[in-house]
């Protein structure tokens, strides 16, 4: 059974890319609807602030800790995260699944381009799955049309990527009327299986740095770089103050 931590009241699992693989063809099997959540540091300040997006992450059957500023949160306060599960990897691993097993996917957001130029490279990566439809998140169609668009294509697994909070709270209000087994919030992963967008460079990724990486190559993701020591100090805080209540202090 996967351990739960809180940080900032929001839940996030002790839990491994072998552990998340391991459920998928249980979820698949009974046709249970597996929502995985990509938790770091940004969206647990936004569910700090939103109650809405942080039940969607209660809801969550895997809250995985994508970014390393929880396993810092975790080790100074004496938790068991003690390794970052990336989100990046996580969609790679499951599209490898569905191209092992011939299954379905469909991936709404990005841009136009994005989308597209994401969905051909999966395609030429892994040519035993099947493409059952794109959306990009720009789109004038009406939630209720593209809720009966991704149902009708048959897919096994829905990838969105909309950025934090709206694709989590999209997801929240939709998938109980959606198909799909699995459900996965990406982020920019479009972006970077498109093309456009290059990952960190290894070492980065060995250090726990992609984060920094992609500040540092964004301007717009800039304010991370001041936001991560203000999560940190947040987070240990609030630990702090909850074991204080629990002592009765």
């Amino acid at each position: 059974m996967k351990k739960v931590e809180y940080i900032l009241d929001v839940p996030v699992d002790r839990i491994s890319l072998t552990d998340i693989l391991s459920d998928v063809p249980v979820y698949l099997e009974n046709n249970d609807k597996m929502l995985l959540t990509s938790v770091n540091p940004q969206i647990v300040l936004m569910a700090d602030k939103d109650t809405q997006v942080k039940e969607y992450i209660k809801t969550s059957t895997h809250r995985f800790p994508d970014g390393i500023g929880l396993v810092k949160v975790s080790k100074l306060t004496d938790g068991d995260i003690h390794e970052r599960v990336a989100g990046i990897d996580v969609m790679t691993a499951l599209l490898e699944y569905a191209n092992q097993s011939g299954l379905a996917i469909f991936l709404y957001g990005a841009k136009p381009e994005v989308v597209e130029k994401a969905a051909v490279n999966i395609s030429k990566r892994y040519p035993r799955l099947r493409i059952a439809g794109t959306q990009d998140g720009y789109t004038a169609v009406s939630d209720e049309a593209l809720i009966a668009q991704i149902n009708r294509s048959g897919a096994h697994m829905l990838f969105v990527a909309l950025g934090s909070p709206k694709q989590e709270l999209w997801l929240a209000q939709h998938y109980q009327q959606l198909d799909c087994c699995i459900y996965q919030t990406v982020g920019g992963s479009f972006d970077v299986l498109s093309g456009m967008v290059k990952r960190a460079p290894d070492f980065y990724i060995r250090h726990n740095l992609e984060w920094l990486y992609r500040s540092l190559s964004n301007p717009k993701r800039l304010y991370r770089i001041i936001q991560l020591p203000w999560f940190v100090i947040k987070a240990v805080s609030w630990h702090r103050r909850q074991g204080k209540k629990a002592k009765g202090e």
